[in-house]
């Protein structure tokens, strides 16, 4: 029987605080991403992730529900994880408050291959229309008329090739997002219809927090809750990552998913979530292979 494949995308959250309450983010509703309540992953449970993804050679991302610029051991463990893991391409999400042109240049030396910028709008303007003069701006600011081979620019969406990393520059949509499982009260994008289609994202993507805990997907915000429990696999730290993304348990839980099966998933019986579409055939196809779905 073939092993079950590693997932395409790692996310992991290497400390909680971001320097923004966003109406849209769990942050903006929570104390967990406050300066004074903020914490890092510690360092064994870091340690014992790279040494398991020693092989690893898809996505992994430093990015959860923190803005990871503002941490101060991101260089650092950029540099860790480049070595630690050869073939992976390393990515980064931020908001970009932080990044400046000796940034992307540090980011570039530490390994990163792709580095995602969300221009967030202030909570005031969430649902106005984006403004295209706020990614002209930023991307004066970071002085890229020279240097940079570009690649693809829209109205919401610029991307460019600075050597060896590629950086996105969006602005967003905020209508567009969910409530994180109820993370969120901001009403516009509150949830209250309840799911009836099958979920594929964890069949492709992983997501891990602070606090080493494999969530079932990245729209759990905070695994500690009781309320949660039944949404978090293992923790990396204790069981190593391939060992809890193989399990029978994660194999049960992404059976319920392919069939729409959310009883004992009442974080997923009202999440929102719409999988892309690249994503599906693979996930697809597999669970058919399985048994699992029959078509």
């Amino acid at each position: 029987m073939p092993s079950i494949p590693l997932p395409g995308f790692i996310e992991v959250e290497i400390g909680t605080f971001c320097n923004r309450q966003c109406a849209w983010c769990p942050n903006g509703w929570h104390e967990r991403g406050l300066e004074h309540r903020s914490t890092s992953m510690a360092e064994p449970t870091w340690r014992a992730l790279l040494a398991d993804l020693a092989d690893y050679r898809g996505w992994f991302a430093f990015h959860n529900y923190n803005e990871p610029m503002a941490d101060p051991h991101l260089f650092e463990r950029m540099r860790e994880a480049r070595l630690a893991m050869p073939n992976a391409k390393l990515e980064l999400h931020t908001n970009g408050d932080f990044l400046t042109r000796k940034t992307l240049l540090l980011l570039q030396q530490a390994g990163c291959a792709l580095t995602r910028v969300t221009l967030y709008p202030s909570n005031e303007k969430a649902l106005e229309p984006p403004d295209e003069a706020r990614l002209h701006r930023f991307l004066k600011r970071l002085e890229l008329a020279s240097g940079a081979r570009v690649q693809k620019t829209t109205k919401l969406e610029h991307r460019v090739q600075l050597e060896s990393m590629e950086l996105i520059v969006r602005l967003p949509r905020i209508e567009h997002y969910t409530d994180r499982v109820g993370a969120v009260q901001f009403e516009p994008i509150r949830n209250e219809a309840p799911r009836s289609t099958p979920c594929w994202l964890p069949f492709h993507s992983a997501a891990i927090d602070v606090h080493g805990a494999l969530k079932l997907c990245c729209h759990i915000y905070d695994s500690t809750t009781p309320a949660m429990a039944h949404a978090v696999i293992g923790n990396v730290g204790e069981v190593p990552f391939t060992k809890l993304w193989r399990s029978r348990r994660m194999e049960s839980l992404r059976r319920k998913l392919a069939a729409a099966n959310f009883k004992t998933l009442p974080a997923c019986a009202g999440c929102a979530h719409v999988t892309p579409s690249w994503m599906v055939p693979k996930a697809r196809a597999r669970a058919r292979a399985k048994g699992w779905i029959s078509s």
